[in-house]
């Protein structure tokens, strides 16, 4: 059982050089065997007519006639054209013949002047043309099949009486002399066939060698991969499909080494992020229960625990909740609302945030009012998660804006800081879940890499778009789109 892809590629040219040959074969055989007859039968009647037009001008020249030197001719013709020549006469007597096979001799009659005789009337039946076969029985133990043209003639005005002569000159050729030629045409193909095929089977081999070397370069790669290995990369020439194939390849690799960086990064901040606020729960609840902490501040210190407990449950739910938008079980309830007015309500609830670093806002809105199809509430978690990340990334007394127009039936919303701005290397996976800007944690103490990845996933379920605007030290515009739809305002 052949496994390997180049066996495969391989056993597959070979078997459709086969199948194109023998069908190639096959009717080149009946076309050769045709046009070699047709030919065949061309020579005949061309060597019959040049027997008929000699035999003419032997019997009106003025000359002594010598029937030997006629015959001669013929038996000469014969030879010359692999043939076989009789003059017969009206009677079916043979008045002249290059050769009478003695196979046949036996088979003819013998007329009142001693002339042999074909036996069977339609042998000399003027009306005879082309006849392919043993010659009505004529030929038959010769052990070989014959093709007969025969071709009646008239010659008037013989001199020297002016008389007149009739018969039919029959021209034998054995079908064996046919086929001959034909082989020999087909003997020339097959052998130009294999070495055309020699040629290109050895290019064929070169070909399969050239796809299947990366792939089994791929799997070896792959399986290293499987291990844990990212380094190694696939070497990338052409470019043809095996080297998209190749680049692509090591594009996935790349994108699995960072997939591996980010569950590491998110095992290091959950558990960090784990660890902090049990170790502070841990810590109260002892000094609680170990008569650590006096009565009158439990209180205090169980609402830090409440806290903690809030701020864990808040992680195991946005994790949940990723993991239910990206199974699609989230289902959307589309209503039109205002998105000016739910932007509005975003900045009042974090404004003790924006108070707290000094952050000046700006709204920036095209019309008093714009409506949206969506999800409320998902867009509001949307707006939240935006304008957060622009507050921990801002520096004191920084800025923030807000900017909403409509292009065609869009509503385009922008979220706007002069923060630090993101590395351009990282933009493409800003998006990506656990995916974390800040390693160090200097700015960003509570997040794990989660907002960023919920805002895309609530917009992909809207069928809508996100992309970000950053320059290192310039801060940073995250861009995204909502179905934009009119409402009449009552009076």
């Amino acid at each position: 059982m052949i496994r390997t892809v180049f066996g495969k590629v391989l056993s597959i040219i070979i078997l459709v050089l086969v199948i194109s040959f023998t069908v190639t074969g096959v009717l080149m055989n009946a076309g050769l065997h045709q046009f070699v007859a047709d030919q065949k039968s061309q020579q005949l009647k061309n060597t019959g007519d040049r027997v008929i037009n000699a035999l003419e001008v032997y019997l009106k020249s003025n000359e002594i006639r010598d029937p030997h030197l006629y015959e001669s001719f013929i038996q000469t013709l014969a030879r010359n054209t692999d043939s076989v020549i009789w003059i017969v006469r009206t009677d079916g007597a043979i008045l002249l013949s290059s050769d009478i096979p003695s196979s046949v001799k036996n088979k003819l009659e013998t007329t009142e002047d001693g002339l042999p005789k074909l036996p069977d009337e339609r042998q000399y039946d003027p009306s005879l043309h082309y006849k392919q076969g043993d010659f009505l029985g004529l030929f038959k133990n010769t052990g070989v099949e014959w093709l007969t043209y025969g071709q009646g003639f008239t010659i008037r005005h013989i001199p020297p009486y002016d008389s007149e002569a009739q018969g039919m000159v029959l021209v034998h050729t054995q079908i064996p002399s046919i086929y001959k030629t034909k082989y020999s045409i087909l003997w020339i193909f097959f052998a130009s066939g294999a070495v055309g095929a020699a040629i290109a089977l050895l290019f064929v081999t070169l070909l399969s060698r050239r796809i299947t070397k990366p792939l089994h370069q791929m799997k070896q790669m792959a399986r290293r991969v499987a291990s844990g290995e990212f380094t190694e990369r696939l070497t990338v020439k052409g470019k043809d499909e095996i080297s998209e194939l190749s680049e692509s390849f090591n594009n996935m690799v790349v994108a699995l080494e960072n997939i591996e960086q980010m569950r590491r990064d998110f095992i290091s901040n959950v558990s960090h992020e784990l660890r902090t606020p049990i170790t502070t729960i841990k810590g109260f609840i002892e000094g609680i229960l170990d008569g650590v902490i006096p009565s009158e501040r439990q209180a205090d210190y169980l609402s830090i625990v409440r806290d903690e407990v809030r701020r864990m449950q808040n992680l195991v739910n946005d994790l949940l909740d990723l993991a239910k938008m990206q199974a699609g079980e989230v289902q959307l309830k589309l209503t039109d609302f205002d998105i000016h007015e739910l932007i509005r309500r975003s900045v009042i609830s974090l404004q003790q945030f924006f108070e707290e670093k000094n952050l000046e806002f700006t709204a920036d809105f095209e019309t008093e009012r714009m409506y949206v199809r969506a999800d409320k509430e998902a867009i509001q978690r949307v707006i939240l998660n935006l304008l957060q990340n622009a507050v921990k990334f801002t520096q004191q007394n920084g800025e923030i804006k807000v900017k909403t127009f409509v292009e065609k039936d869009k509503a385009i919303i922008s979220v706007e800081d002069n923060g630090k701005g993101i590395p351009a290397e990282e933009l493409p996976y800003i998006f990506e879940r656990f995916y974390k800007t800040d390693k160090s944690r200097s700015m960003d103490k509570s997040g794990v890499g989660l907002g960023l990845a919920i805002v895309r996933n609530i917009l992909v379920s809207h069928d809508e778009t996100i992309k970000v605007e950053s320059q290192e030290g310039y801060g940073s515009r995250f861009i995204f789109t909502l179905r934009s739809v009119s409402k009449v305002e009552p009076y």
